[in-house]
């Protein structure tokens, strides 16, 4: 249903910028909210050394021909060490990426790739280029990076180099990543790493 009203709330606003409506009816319609806890759960939030098991065992996903899994570790390491959403981290850049030998570095953040529904983008794909959220269209976001992820960074580019675009991440055939692809990668990892307890 929250979903439902979303869509219908956008389709308004969209109406309402091309002046088709002059205000939105749906602000009438009162709306309840689920009160957010202003604490985090410890037991779900992942240590240094519980990431870096992780990102390792990863590395240790699919086969090691295809690369399934280390392809992404760089992926997760940009999530974690840098804080990015999916949907900005799908659509990194090299030209997007500081990364010099020695020191910290830094990425610029310009747009975002969320998936939609094929029949809601002009391009007939699952993916439609954005802005950040929240954000201006036009508008940047820097991101400091520590030396380490800098290091990962270096590395994935030397091995497994970009997209046409210059994408840094991508599926195995050179698309856009999709969410379940990582997903997949990820619950192996977590597998692999993990006791079952930690798991569950």
């Amino acid at each position: 249903m929250a979903t439902d009203t979303y869509s219908l709330n956008t389709a308004v606003v969209y109406a309402m910028g091309l002046g088709e409506l002059s205000d939105n009816p749906l602000k009438a319609v009162g709306r309840t909210h689920e009160a957010r806890q202003g604490e985090v759960d410890p037991r779900v939030v992942i240590t240094h050394a519980q990431a870096r098991d992780l990102l390792t065992a990863l590395s240790y996903v699919g086969s090691w021909g295809r690369g399934r899994g280390r392809r992404l570790v760089a992926f997760f390491a940009t999530l974690y060490y840098a804080g990015l959403r999916p949907t900005e981290c799908i659509a990194l850049r090299a030209s997007d990426c500081f990364l010099p030998d020695d020191g910290w570095g830094r990425l610029t953040l310009v747009q975002t790739l969320p998936v939609t529904s094929k029949r809601w983008t002009d391009h007939g794909e699952r993916h439609e280029r954005r802005g950040l959220k929240q954000r201006s269209a036009k508008a940047a976001r820097i991101v400091p990076i520590p030396p380490s992820l800098v290091a990962i960074l270096q590395a994935h580019i030397k091995e497994f180099g970009t997209a046409e675009d210059g994408r840094l991440f991508r599926n195995e055939r050179g698309g856009i990543l999709g969410a379940s692809t990582y997903s997949r990668a990820w619950e192996e990892a977590r597998q692999l790493a993990f006791t079952p307890a930690q798991v569950a």
